[in-house]
């Protein structure tokens, strides 16, 4: 087992060394990401200009969840971006190359491209968390459960596009749109989930449980009425979910067909 993490730490660091030399690429990615944060954030500060509060949610706990939404996205990208590939794989038939490797094929394909324009994102939402906390006088656990709190988002975001990934091997072609419904369900979870409707609120619960790395724990923390499981039921939703993505995976790769066959 420790042979074989230190195996997918060494694909990471070599991946993540061989994007080091693109400098400008480097540069550009991270400016660009903070760019589109920013942008985000500006229109965050519209409506709460308009509404301090949204469903009772104040300025500070709205940011705090932008800025786990960021922090999360970042993390994912850096860590597991890898998945984005795969419709285009599964096209060219470049997938038959890694399903020869005697390692888990979803884990050494996750780790294995890490976008650097994923800094971006993860700084603008750690400063974000960060700020937000600290204008809120949290308890001193909330600083330690923060960045389990985002590794957790980033674990369910993951989980999320490598379902929709799976899809590309049943309805082929290129689809990176597919991947997209995660990424736009990430980004919608900014805001409080208490402004959607119920059934949008449960979905983003129970069916792609992104609120549970940060609304739910968010709830507990800022006293909205929700019980200490709130800030404990990330981990074991990500744990859940990704179980659930490998199930998908598993799927999608026993329907496979490779271009030489």
């Amino acid at each position: 087992m420790l042979e074989t993490l230190k195996l997918y730490w060494l694909a990471f660091i070599t991946s993540l060394q061989a994007k080091f030399e693109y400098r400008v690429d480097f540069i550009l990615g991270i400016v660009t990401s903070i760019m589109m944060q920013a942008a985000g954030f500006a229109f965050l500060m519209v409506v709460l200009h308009q509404a301090p509060a949204l469903n009772g949610w104040t300025r500070d706990e709205v940011i705090f969840l932008f800025g786990m939404a960021a922090a999360a996205l970042g993390t994912c990208e850096l860590l597991f971006n890898h998945i984005w590939m795969v419709p285009t794989y599964v096209v060219m038939g470049d997938l038959d190359r890694l399903l020869t490797y005697p390692v888990n094929s979803l884990a050494f394909l996750l780790v294995t491209r890490p976008e650097l324009h994923a800094f971006g994102n993860l700084t603008t939402g750690l400063v974000l968390t960060t700020l937000s906390l600290s204008r809120l006088h949290v308890p001193w656990y909330v600083w330690l459960m923060a960045p389990l709190w985002i590794l957790c988002g980033s674990v369910l975001y993951a989980a999320a596009l490598t379902i929709a990934a799976s899809l590309s091997f049943k309805f082929m072609g290129p689809n990176q749109h597919l991947l997209m419904v995660p990424h736009a369900l990430l980004q919608s979870t900014r805001y409080p989930l208490s402004v959607y409707p119920a059934w949008v609120h449960y979905f983003l619960i129970f069916l792609v449980p992104y609120g549970t790395y940060h609304f739910l724990p968010a709830s507990f923390v800022f006293d909205k009425g929700l019980g200490p499981w709130g800030a404990l039921v990330a981990p074991v939703a990500a744990a859940l979910f990704m179980w659930e993505a490998s199930f998908a995976w598993r799927w999608g790769i026993n329907k496979y067909e490779s271009t030489g066959s």
